[in-house]
């Protein structure tokens, strides 16, 4: 996929969901504090963030797996398919930059073959909304906790797949392409030794170095 087509199509709507999130700090600060609170700006960004993430899935599990039947295929699909592909997927922590939060671990239930519980809360709010589950009515799980963790885990996955689509060569170590899908506001832990030369360039050989050690483990 060419990077302008990339770039247009899938990153520009995640950085500004992502602007939108961050937007909401001076009225409801992002702290562990606040992770229930709730509102409607947070379950119009759940709905979106959700949503981009079953139809970045369906297309990159598709590019992984040409078997998967993309027309009738659900989270309980793209697992198996992203654990094979990606085992480092799981384990992938987020930071939050700027900010005094703990690491974000967005996709480790599916080391397990479990879908992420804020994948289902995100389904009890978008199908039985006025439901109530445990103590409270669904609509109140559209928090800032689960917003953060699907955004987060959004981030994951346009991150893969940007190096997917674009840092193939495994024996290439500097990669300028990669620099344009990086955030400001979060930081994936484990890839801080792989941009290097002060943020300039994106080492893709130790990238997969890294892929291929947590394959083999």
């Amino acid at each position: 996929m060419d990077k302008l087509i990339f770039r247009n199509t899938y990153w520009n709507y995640y950085k500004q969901m992502e602007q939108d999130f961050f937007s909401y700090s001076p009225y409801c600060e992002i702290d562990e504090h606040n992770g229930n609170a709730f509102s409607v700006r947070y379950l119009q960004l759940y709905l979106s963030i959700c949503s981009e993430i079953d139809t970045i899935c369906k297309r990159f599990c598709k590019l992984l797996d040409a078997g998967l039947q993309s027309d009738r295929c659900g989270i309980m699909d793209y697992i198996p398919i992203l654990n094979r592909a990606y085992p480092t997927i799981a384990r992938e922590k987020v930071e939050l930059i700027n900010y005094k939060y703990h690491e974000v671990q967005p996709w480790r239930s599916i080391e397990s073959g479990e879908a992420p519980e804020w994948w289902r809360r995100y389904n009890a709010v978008k199908h039985h909304r006025d439901e109530i589950e445990g103590d409270k009515v669904n609509y109140r799980y559209a928090n800032q906790e689960n917003v953060l963790n699907a955004l987060c885990a959004l981030y994951v996955l346009v991150e893969y797949w940007a190096t997917q689509n674009f840092a193939m060569d495994k024996q290439e170590t500097q990669n300028a392409i990669m620099l344009l899908f990086k955030s400001p506001k979060l930081r994936l832990t484990y890839w801080n030794f792989y941009e290097i030369f002060m943020g300039e360039w994106f080492n893709t050989k130790r990238f997969h170095e890294y892929l291929e050690k947590e394959t083999v483990s």
